[in-house]
């Protein structure tokens, strides 16, 4: 008699069967489910997004032109009339012409955070509207000054090297005559040392082969005593336009004299400059010398660039020449601005 498996076992295996089915091949979402639940986002927040991009400035013209000067988007010139630097800026919205007035008499500076903080105003050239603010300056990274010293004080000079070094400036000095043992200190301390002719002569008034005498003949001595001598200093600033071209055969760089102040873009000094002379003499009194000196520090710290400065020996009672405490207050006042100590060599190229 055959035996047939019993209704309970029969379940079993049906049991058994179903679970080994669902674990080895479990339901699997299929591809076309996530598409269709992210389209399910509402279009209309997309078109809001959208409009909000898109929506137009609400700004007036002034506080267009008040922001772009408070955030030093602006390209800063000087007018200098005598004794008076006045740095400006002007900027264009919309049709409105925009004057930036930079008061840098009236500065401030923070020496921690080397920043300056520059009242200025901002007037419609057309509705004279004007707006003031305050605008912190970070300084351009390429503002310094560059400072020589002519003839021959060697022993005053070097008696400063420790004022130099305390300031971390460093100078150019323009030598007369033959090389001297401070030429080679001047270069150990990390300055420069550039030519001014042997028996410091007015060039105009001299023969061309005086003229080759004065200027040339010592150079490879100087050559010959490790003593580059790259850079050349008119006498009392005065030259006839051909010993220019002549000079910078033996010279890379040329220097004239003068009172007025210039800027020069770093990048573009090449051949000749003029330097603005700082002597004693030019100013009637201490408080002259020091209300010029911050004018002139200032601009360059806001325009940016190089403004070269030249004066002589350092002496209270010299005419040409700078007061010990002017020097001092000069490179003091240049090493709070975070500006550069620049040399004559470093514009070789």
């Amino acid at each position: 008699m055959k035996r047939y498996p019993s209704i309970l076992w029969l379940i079993c295996i049906c049991t058994i069967c179903f679970i080994y089915t669902r674990c080895a091949h479990p339901p699997q979402t299929t591809l076309e489910e996530e598409p269709t639940r992210i389209a399910s986002i509402p279009p209309e927040f997309v078109q809001e997004a959208e409009t909000v991009k898109e929506k137009p400035s609400e700004k007036t013209p002034m506080e267009q032109a008040f922001e772009t000067a408070q955030q030093g988007k602006t390209k800063r010139y000087f007018v200098a009339e005598k004794d008076n630097i006045i740095v400006k800026a002007d900027i264009d919205v919309e049709n409105n012409r925009f004057t930036v007035l930079y008061d840098i008499v009236h500065a401030e500076v923070d020496v921690y955070h080397a920043v300056l903080y520059v009242p200025f105003s901002v007037e419609n050239e057309e509705t004279h509207e004007i707006r003031t603010g305050v605008f912190e300056d970070e300084g351009a990274s390429d503002a310094g000054i560059l400072l020589a010293f002519d003839d021959d004080y060697h022993e005053n000079w070097e008696r400063n090297f420790g004022l130099f070094e305390r300031f971390g400036a460093k100078v150019t000095f323009f030598v007369q005559g033959k090389p001297l043992a401070f030429c080679k200190a001047a270069l150990e301390q990390g300055h420069d040392v550039g030519y001014h002719t042997i028996h410091h002569l007015n060039l105009s008034k001299v023969s061309e082969a005086q003229f080759l005498e004065e200027c040339t003949a010592e150079v490879g001595i100087f050559h010959g005593a490790g003593i580059p001598l790259n850079s050349f200093a008119y006498p009392f600033g005065l030259y006839e336009p051909w010993m220019s071209s002549v000079l910078l055969s033996h010279f890379k760089i040329l220097r004239g004299y003068g009172t007025t102040f210039r800027i020069y873009d770093a990048s573009a000094i090449r051949g000749f400059i003029a330097s603005k002379a700082i002597d004693n003499t030019l100013y009637e009194n201490d408080n002259e010398f020091k209300a010029l000196i911050l004018l002139m520090l200032r601009a360059v710290r806001l325009i940016g660039g190089v403004l070269p400065l030249t004066t002589h020996d350092v002496s209270v009672h010299a005419d040409w020449g700078i007061k010990p405490d002017r020097l001092e207050f000069l490179l003091k006042t240049a090493a709070e601005l975070k500006l550069k100590f620049y040399m004559y060599k470093d514009f070789l190229e």
